[in-house]
């Protein structure tokens, strides 16, 4: 349950593979992750750590409960919000609905499923539209390598070589698109002051290039896409951004009382809209926060209105947004789109409403 610390002389080449991996994943916290594969869990509970929930699934079932005890006996100090579960393959059915899983990972693994052009159509039924999955697996002919003989002789392990053209042909085939390679060299492999210099001049040394064969032979990292790659909600970024308009800049109403007013929002980025998700994260809400009139200082926040349907980009909606203010004066309603538990897009550029409002 160390891993991957518990063998020192692997640890840099887990780590390795694993930042490679996550880094192409775009994860965000409230994603769901299949971890498809997972063993005693390590990977699943460092993505759960991250604010994603998790669904962690084996053949092994002793693997999956020392991948519980891990979650269970050594937490950490601050709980994610994300939850996690552990469930048994039963090596043909992937036990999650369709459509549920934001991502997968699959470290190590896949070369030892027999059945793998059916697991492929598993993963693509599992996986969102815009969803990627991610492996790191020893292409062309691994089982002949010692550690596989042995490992074969003594667990009775199979080992399947993979044919990356072969593979490609089978993913494409269920609809995925890729794959496409992470590059990089073996964490050992160093470079001399010389070939230094001759890599910040533009050139390649020889042994670099034979260090990168090498490590895309033995841990090749590599995604297959379903649909366009799109960021969503969950994730702040410049692809976050709305369009905002309303015919009403003022407002008169009575301490208490409830007034709506008629506002259109357009999803302006390149990023889609979630109306639901575990704990409310990257949920988006139309807004309104109450300012002073003079300063603009916030002085609260004052409603929520849910978008009434997840929205891609360049989609829209119209609205009647409740507003009220339960004290007399006059003060500022600020409107804006607020991704929940992530950020409001006016911090990321976009232009709230402001509407006058006189409270009798």
């Amino acid at each position: 349950m160390g891993k991957p610390f518990s063998m020192p002389n692997h640890t840099p080449q887990l780590l390795v593979r694993l930042g490679l991996m996550l880094e192409g994943l775009r994860l965000a916290p409230g994603m769901k992750v299949l971890d498809f594969g997972a063993g005693t869990c390590w990977i699943s509970k460092a993505i759960w750590q991250m604010g994603c929930s998790v669904i962690a699934t084996d053949v092994s079932e002793e693997a999956l409960r020392l991948g519980q005890r891990l979650f269970e006996e050594y937490p950490i100090p601050n709980k994610p919000l994300a939850s996690w579960d552990n469930r048994l393959f039963d090596g043909v059915r992937i036990p999650t609905e369709d459509e549920e899983i934001d991502r997968i990972i699959c470290f190590d693994a896949f070369h030892h499923v027999p059945n793998q052009n059916q697991i492929i159509q598993e993963f693509f039924r599992v996986l969102r539209n815009g969803g990627t999955i991610v492996f790191n697996e020893p292409i062309g002919p691994h089982s002949t390598t010692e550690e596989s003989q042995r490992e074969m002789r003594e667990f009775n392990v199979l080992e399947n070589d993979l044919n990356m053209d072969e593979l490609a042909a089978q993913f494409r085939n269920v609809g995925f698109e890729g794959p496409v390679f992470k590059v990089a060299a073996c964490p050992e492999y160093v470079l001399s002051y010389a070939e230094w210099r001759e890599c910040v001049s533009g050139a390649v040394p020889e042994s670099m290039r034979d260090s990168i064969s090498n490590f895309e032979r033995n841990s090749g990292i590599f995604y297959f896409q379903k649909g366009r790659p799109m960021n969503d909600s969950r994730y702040a970024s410049n692809g976050l951004s709305h369009e905002l308009t309303c015919d009403q800049s003022h407002l008169s109403l009575k301490a208490g009382e409830r007034k709506n007013v008629r506002v259109t929002v357009k999803n302006t980025g390149d990023s889609r809209w979630l109306c639901k998700n575990e704990n409310f994260i990257g949920v988006m809400n139309i807004a309104s926060r109450l300012l002073d009139y003079n300063s603009k200082e916030i002085l609260k926040d004052n409603t929520r209105l849910p978008i009434p349907v997840e929205l891609e980009p360049e989609e829209g909606f119209e609205a009647d947004v409740p507003l009220h203010v339960d004290q007399p004066g006059k003060f500022w309603l600020k409107l804006d789109v607020v991704s929940e538990r992530v950020c409001w897009l006016e911090d990321l550029g976009s232009e709230p409403l402001l509407i006058e409002a006189e409270v009798y």
